[in-house]
């Protein structure tokens, strides 16, 4: 049962992201009842906590992450209780805690599979990134307005989601992808198919038209690159890799007129917002201004002594600073924040030398990077499965690489 809901869930999520897309015309802000995709997500969470109580597969570490989630909660009920927030925006917020222990739920249900059971849901994943990542070249290469990461009056830098609602979310998935894709690699070596998915994902992340989505990209083969050559031959490697598709990418930039009306729209934007920041000019371009959200945030936590800090149940929703750490810490308070990144910590972080566990602390830090700095990664609804098999598949092929190199001495 945990393997039917698993790949049902996932066949039909790619379908409900473009009925969201659809629902919404391509609207930023958009009707907030177009949520097919979160219906489609919640529904498959709600699947597996049901089988996996009924058949008594939780084990005392689920039982201690969701007396984790629990706590989160309360603290949000006792905003609303002292009218800290609204009951729209505790429902909102719930929303968010739920999407983001959806993570070890996920990992909890992947776990139960056996490893035929898991190749099969996780080829069906690899299927969906393709369907993503061909989504937002259809999209850039046909110019469908519904697809584009911009639109209407924001409609003022170039870019491409495809199907996913949320141009941020599309480039956590695509960092989620590669990576996914990389770790086969480091495993499995080279393959035909695996190269065809890496370049589609790289082509994505280049017309998503955000400067997440290529450090994202950059970040993962860095972290291949380390695991197999060692950190001094693998900046050498990286140094002559980005050199070469800056190269490229010059070259393409002035014999295809499309993209460089893009590059243009987009050099203008960014240029618009550092005439326009004031100080700290900077920080405020490469950050797309969560410098000053933070500061706003910052000021009104000032008024309340700072307390949220520490007790957790700010009200996020209101004003999302869409940096994962800061914005996670208010909803949990710092002291519980810190136990659920150690329990992050250990999904990707395991014992051995191999391969697979260096592979997997480097991938921590590059999600932990990217997550508090472009944010929408711990608290994506869309990610979380993704996130999860990778934690799934370190887990197991780390385990297996420590007992061959133990069998080797």
């Amino acid at each position: 049962m945990i393997w039917l809901v698993l790949y049902v869930g996932i066949a039909l999520s790619p379908l409900s992201d473009f009925m969201s897309v659809y629902a919404l015309k391509g609207q930023v802000g958009g009707d907030i009842g177009a949520r097919y995709s979160l219906f489609v997500r919640g529904a498959m969470v709600v699947g597996l906590l049901a089988v996996m109580l009924f058949s008594g597969r939780v084990r005392l570490s689920n039982w201690r992450i969701c007396l984790l989630a629990m706590v989160v909660v309360n603290m949000s009920f006792a905003s609303l209780a002292f009218n800290a927030m609204s009951n729209g925006e505790f429902l909102e917020q719930i929303v968010v805690i739920a999407k983001v222990f959806s993570l070890f739920v996920y990992v909890a249900a992947f776990s139960e599979l056996k490893d035929a059971q898991l190749e099969k849901v996780e080829a069906l994943m690899r299927a969906t990134l393709l369907m993503y990542a061909l989504a937002i070249v259809a999209g850039a290469v046909f110019s469908i307005d519904i697809f584009r990461s911009y639109r209407g009056d924001t409609q003022i830098r170039a870019g491409y989601k495809g199907i996913i609602y949320a141009q941020n979310e599309a480039s956590a998935l695509l960092l989620s992808g590669l990576a996914l894709v990389y770790l086969h690699i480091v495993r499995n070596g080279w393959s035909a198919s695996r190269i065809g998915l890496i370049v589609a994902l790289f082509v994505a992340a280049f017309l998503l038209g955000t400067k997440g989505a290529l450090i994202a990209g950059f970040g993962v083969i860095a972290a291949y690159s380390f695991v197999r050559y060692g950190v001094v031959k693998a900046t050498v490697r990286l140094v002559v890799v980005i050199v070469l598709m800056l190269i490229a990418a010059i070259a393409v930039y002035y014999l295809v007129p499309s993209v460089r009306q893009a590059v243009d729209l987009s050099v203008q934007y960014f240029t618009y917002q550092s005439d326009h920041a004031g100080g700290g000019k900077i920080a405020t371009v490469l950050m797309s201004g969560r410098n000053v959200k933070f500061s706003n945030v910052w000021g009104e936590l000032a008024s309340r002594d700072f307390l949220p800090l520490l007790t957790g149940g700010y009200p996020i929703v209101r004003y999302l600073i869409e940096m994962d750490g800061p914005d996670l810490a208010l909803v949990m308070g710092i002291p519980v924040f810190c136990w659920y990144l150690r329990d992050v910590f250990g999904l990707y972080a395991r014992r051995g030398d191999g391969d697979i566990s260096h592979y997997g602390r480097y991938f921590f830090i590059l999600l932990m990077t990217i997550a508090c700095s472009a944010g929408h990664v711990l608290t994506s609804a869309i990610v979380a499965p993704y996130l999860a098999v990778i934690a799934d598949l370190v887990r197991r092929w780390s385990d297996e690489e420590r007992r061959v190199i133990a069998g080797r001495r």
